[in-house]
């Protein structure tokens, strides 16, 4: 009986994360559906010559089509950049969800330190029954025990998501850097 509050509390611990992640993930899906829409659009604008058809052209028939390619190459980095952006965002929500979860276990800690103390106070001043009082102080202390597991699991997975934020950082920073010196 004493384990329905702790498996309800890592139930609703998973589901709160898995909806952090779905959310950032639908929201990347849609973006990324849309940015493929576009890009799909432009390939088929692409892949509409026939370059067999186009390789015989002379130099001089091809008036702007070079400024144009640029253009158009130029673009295609803009909407890689928007893309990492939006992947970027994603990781930032879930490194949000994961800071979340941590600060939640180290209140339910804390709060199960405040009720460690509490009981061991019930036991000195002998109320209560014994075997209860006894079983509720190794209960919390078991407790503490797994919540500082999950918080450091949890952390792990902050570390490895401010490392993948870290690296897009500086891919972004390279992308606009390179897309402002055009």
């Amino acid at each position: 009986m004493k384990k329905v509050p702790a498996i309800f509390a890592v139930v609703v611990l998973v589901s709160f994360l898995l909806a952090g992640c779905q959310t950032a993930q639908t929201v990347q899906k849609s973006v990324t559906t849309t940015t493929k829409s576009m890009t799909s659009k432009v390939k088929i604008f692409l892949y509409d010559i026939d370059e067999k058809l186009y390789g015989p052209v002379p130099e001089e028939n091809r008036e702007g089509i070079g400024d144009a390619e640029k253009a158009l190459m130029g673009e295609n980095e803009k909407l890689k950049l928007a893309e990492l952006k939006v992947q970027k965002a994603a990781l930032q929500e879930d490194y949000t969800a994961y800071e979340m979860a941590v600060a939640k276990k180290n209140r339910d800690t804390i709060q199960a330190e405040v009720n460690r103390l509490k009981w061991e106070a019930i036991e000195r001043s002998n109320l209560g029954k014994k075997d209860e009082n006894l079983g509720n102080i190794a209960n919390l202390k078991e407790k503490k025990v797994e919540l500082a597991n999950d918080i450091t699991g949890l952390q792990g997975e902050m570390r490895a998501v401010k490392s993948k934020i870290s690296s897009m950082d500086r891919e972004i920073d390279f992308l606009e850097k390179r897309i402002g010196d055009k």
